[in-house]
């Protein structure tokens, strides 16, 4: 008995994708384990050895941390500088004498937890504890620092030596533990943290003021212990989206410093960034063959809104282009290492440098910074009795991008009682 017209049904049914063709190693000829972007496939062994050169050739080509010289490493727990941890760890170990990695290295965590809505002691102590685990295992130094003390002159750090023991971890663990909950029975600079990012009207305004106060607590670690050179994780990921949203919000004028490859604008201090040449693919390929651990910790974006800030939109909008157009992050990375900035402005006479970010003072737009600042804090200014640092008082000293920020807090007497905002 015929089955009717099921034969032809058949044919006309859906066929299986032909297999893709296995790609061959680029370097080596072997088949491909990883692929980075669509003409760079790598074998596991080939993969490691470009990642490690890749990162040592950054070091070596700009000659900006010299042998011997103290570095301080930026740790959050994120896989870019869980990645910028190990591989400072295993430069250090491997290779021969002349080619080994030879500073003296420590870290720096910053507890952030204050900023945090809903973010209670409990969950920091365990935020705490996991990032003393990770961090004491690559038996440097350990410093752990709160945001909240940006607030006041001297910070309250715990210093926590680390050594290759087994039951050091846990006794720093403890360590910071009883530090965090000294800090929530007397949580006075807490308390003025809080206040001043809650007169924020924007999540973009607070994300500005946060990368602000991260940047001078890190510089005051590093001045406090001697530390010459601090390394952040910064990927090439995150500072394309830096460079599209510091325009947005008129920080051109700093690009070449907040995205370049050293930053040496606090003088004695030079931040560097050693991760931005890696997308954040790379970086995830690399902590996953190394089996590298990293943390997971709630920032002020998190479970927010695509829209909610400038730069959660920024970012958006970057990753989507980035799943379809893989190029699109290298296209405006390198687009924006080749801006710059005229030295026109550093010659003039009055305030050189912003107050706040001590990027160089733009002045060519001071007549929108008056009036961008100035309307804000007409309210300010009629409630005063004169003893409140307005919006006029500010102006002079900021960049375009810092007087926005200013701009966006009600009550400008909140930043100015933070002292440390404009030192």
């Amino acid at each position: 008995m015929e089955c009717g017209g099921q034969l032809d049904d058949m044919e006309t049914l859906p066929q299986r994708p032909p297999a893709a063709k296995k790609k061959n190693c680029v370097r080596c000829g072997k088949d491909a384990v990883l692929v980075v972007q669509t003409s760079a496939a790598f074998c596991r062994e080939c993969f490691l050895n470009y990642f490690t050169h890749k990162f040592r050739s950054g070091l070596g080509k700009t000659r900006v941390v010299q042998p011997g010289e103290k570095v301080l490493l930026a740790f959050s727990g994120g896989p870019s500088s869980a990645a910028l941890l190990h591989l400072v760890k295993r430069g250090m170990e491997e290779g021969t004498q002349k080619k080994r990695l030879r500073i003296e290295p420590g870290v720096v965590f910053i507890d952030e937890g204050s900023i945090i809505q809903g973010f209670d002691v409990d969950q920091r102590q365990r935020s705490v504890q996991t990032i003393s685990k990770i961090a004491g295992e690559s038996g440097f130094p350990v410093h752990h620092v709160m945001l909240e003390d940006i607030t006041t002159e001297q910070a309250t750090e715990a210093d926590l030596p680390v050594s290759n023991c087994a039951g050091t971890s846990q006794a720093t663990t403890e360590d910071v533990e009883r530090q965090v909950k000294s800090l929530s029975t007397d949580d006075t600079s807490a308390d003025r943290l809080k206040r001043l990012f809650e007169e924020a009207k924007s999540l973009t305004a607070k994300e500005d003021l946060l990368q602000i106060l991260r940047s001078k607590l890190l510089v005051r670690v590093a001045r406090t212990h001697g530390y010459t050179k601090v390394m952040v994780g910064d990927s090439g990921t995150r500072l394309s989206v830096r460079i599209m949203a510091d325009i947005a919000q008129g920080r051109g004028a700093a690009l070449p410093l907040n995205t370049g490859f050293a930053d040496d604008r606090h003088g004695d201090v030079v931040i560097v960034r050693p991760m931005r040449d890696f997308i954040a693919k790379e970086i995830s390929m690399y902590n996953t063959i190394c089996q590298v651990e990293s943390a997971f910790l709630p920032t002020l974006t998190t479970r927010v809104a695509e829209k909610a800030s400038i730069g959660h939109l920024t970012e958006a909008f970057i990753s989507g282009l980035q799943v379809n157009f893989p190029s699109t992050v290298s296209t405006v990375f390198r687009t924006g290492a080749k801006l710059c900035v005229s030295d026109t402005e550093n010659r003039l006479e009055g305030y050189k440098r912003c107050a706040m970010c001590k990027a160089p003072l733009d002045t060519g737009q001071q007549g929108l910074l008056q009036s961008s600042v100035y309307k804000t804090s007409l309210a300010a200014d009629d409630e005063s009795d004169g003893g409140v640092v307005t919006g006029q008082d500010l102006c002079p000293s900021l960049c375009h991008g810092c007087s926005l920020t200013v701009a966006d807090f009600g009550d400008f007497s909140t930043l100015s009682d933070s002292d440390q905002l404009f030192t």
